[in-house]
């Protein structure tokens, strides 16, 4: 409270709101575990390394002045993350991400950070508005629950834009891996609740979890409907990713994701028993440019041809026998 929105806040304001939260984490030994870092003071591989593993959103890349973030991950597992954006659309955002359908355990870690820092910091709240936001949809508790799901079989079916449909209907908004103005890669989906004024935390909660189980079934009875009447195209595509897999030189990141897509599916109907078993989720965040970069210091341009020699190389190292 008291401060202008990020949007139109001046470099002043902003420098007074990331010094306001770090003094709020810094003087706190509950907190004592996190990571701070200023986003201008990162490079470029850094920012786009953090992009990937999904810590920085895209908007924490542009206009660094004062921008800041604190995280945490759990046995130096960036896909289990805690962590606070300062100075983004809003003056804070906190998020916590977990492997697989931890909703409630997600969602108590950052709840748990938020009461923390609440005692050092005042947040703007109307009584019949909630928390106040630069953005109308988070009005309310300002809580969002978010979803990755791949659902290939909903794909394979035809059935994507009815059950996109149906789920705008019930509330969510459902974009790509990418974002919204990109296509389905790798047949996997972003799920959300598209608001949270007139609702408490755990309707919220308890409404997304029920989505989700819902999403599971739906692509469970489509997989059965295509392993019972396998289209030829479908099993063709599935053995020309094999081939290209194990014998490819080069591979892109948007290639490799939609690749290992499809032989999950391989894997899925039984027709592909020669491979590793894998988590398609894990490979998502290890095979981007940045973080093949970094995390193995490699010496080379993102997009460049030896990445993608040394993506591919990765890949069937890890997925062969």
């Amino acid at each position: 409270s008291s401060y202008k929105f990020s949007g139109i806040t001046n470099l002043s304001e902003k420098k007074e709101i990331l010094n306001t939260v770090k003094s709020a984490f810094l003087n706190n030994n509950k907190i004592s575990d996190f990571v701070f870092f200023n986003i201008s003071r990162l490079s470029k591989i850094q920012r786009s390394y953090y992009v990937e593993k999904h810590i920085l959103t895209p908007e924490m890349t542009h206009k660094l002045n004062y921008k800041g973030v604190f995280f945490k991950c759990t046995n130096f597992n960036l896909e289990h993350s805690l962590s606070v954006l300062i100075n983004e659309d809003d003056h804070l955002r906190i998020q916590c991400i977990i492997p697989e359908l931890e909703v409630d355990k997600a969602y108590k870690q950052a709840n748990n950070l938020e009461r923390i820092l609440e005692k050092n910091l005042k947040f703007a709240y109307d009584k019949d508005f909630g928390y106040l936001t630069s953005s109308p949809i988070n009005l309310g508790t300002a809580l969002r629950v978010s979803v990755l799901a791949h659902v290939p079989f909903i794909i394979i079916s035809g059935k994507i834009e009815e059950f996109t449909k149906k789920l705008n209907d019930i509330g969510c908004v459902v974009k790509s891996f990418y974002g919204e103005n990109s296509g389905i890669i790798g047949n996997i989906i972003q799920v959300a609740n598209q608001a949270s004024l007139g609702k408490y935390e755990h309707q919220i909660l308890q409404e997304m979890k029920a989505i989700f189980l819902n999403i599971i079934d739906e692509e469970r009875e489509n997989k059965e409907m295509v392993a019972k009447d396998l289209p030829l195209i479908v099993e063709d595509t599935i053995y020309r990713t094999y081939g290209m897999l194990k014998y490819a030189k080069i591979l892109s990141y948007h290639e490799a994701i939609d690749l290992l897509s499809v032989l999950k599916v391989g894997q899925d109907l039984g027709l592909i028993n020669d491979i590793k078993p894998y988590n398609l989720y894990e490979k998502i965040t290890k095979l981007g440019d940045y973080s093949l970069i970094l995390d193995n210091n490699l010496d080379l341009e993102p997009e460049s041809d030896e990445l993608d020699k040394f993506r591919m190389d990765i890949i069937r190292k890890e997925l062969f026998y």
